[in-house]
């Protein structure tokens, strides 16, 4: 309960402090561009970020930070288990990126503003028509040197084990040729989801080698939602605790 309040007061704060910057650099705001406006709403987000884990005392532990690149585009791929995933990647990413969320994201109180200034893609997985569409405005982004971050299981997952990756979302990947940087998050669902109220759960990141396209065999293309799967799987199972 403490810690629910720790973390909300601090979004307040920063929620208040900050109107002013995210209404000046709003995505689409038409005195700035778009990549200078989402640096500056990046940067704002990933303060916020950091408070609210601050404030809730969650320790993250993160293996692999030097396998972050320092600019993109990249396509960052992830396995999917809290609505915390969100805040601890944009505390460890520096390179300004956006995300490819359900609509309900849009909805999440004070984080969803964030990431309409922000320009994040919504998804809409029981409109067929408007998930391809965000896909290909997906495209288009990276396309234009955009990283943007991916949860292709779809969903979020309340356990230890990670569900299958769906591979229409990995036209992201194969349509553009950007390099893809694999992350495993675990526990993170503890922090929140598992008591349906933050507590002092320890997370786990673990940032896996910069996958190169180009680099791969044919077949290994011919299947690379398999082939990153795998490899999260194995960045998942290395931080995995039988405590």
């Amino acid at each position: 309960m403490i810690g629910n309040i720790k973390v909300l007061n601090s979004m307040l704060v920063h929620y208040i402090t900050t109107t002013g910057k995210r209404k000046k650099y709003s995505y689409g705001n038409s005195k700035y561009d778009k990549r200078e406006s989402r640096q500056h709403i990046y940067k704002t987000l990933q303060k916020l970020s950091r408070s609210m884990l601050k404030a809730g005392e969650i320790p993250v532990e993160v293996r692999g930070i030097e396998n972050l690149p320092q600019h993109g585009p990249v396509l960052y791929v992830a396995n999917h288990k809290s609505i915390f995933d969100i805040v601890i990647l944009t505390s460890i990413i520096e390179d300004p990126c956006i995300y490819i969320g359900k609509k309900e994201v849009s909805k999440m109180p004070l984080v969803g503003k964030w990431f309409d200034a922000l320009g994040c893609i919504y998804i809409d997985r029981e409109d067929i028509r408007q998930s391809l569409k965000a896909i290909m405005e997906g495209i288009g982004e990276l396309k234009n040197g955009q990283s943007i971050v991916l949860f292709p299981e779809g969903t979020r997952t309340y356990a230890r084990e990670m569900k299958d990756f769906k591979e229409g979302s990995f036209k992201l990947a194969t349509k553009t040729g950007v390099p893809i940087v694999p992350i495993a998050l675990q526990d993170t669902y503890k922090v929140f989801e598992e008591n349906k109220g933050i507590r002092k759960a320890k997370a786990y990141v673990n940032i896996g080698k910069t996958i190169y396209q180009e680099a791969l065999s044919t077949e290994e293309r011919r299947s690379l939602p398999q082939y990153v799967q795998h490899i999260v799987e194995e960045l998942l199972r290395q931080v995995t605790y039988t405590s």
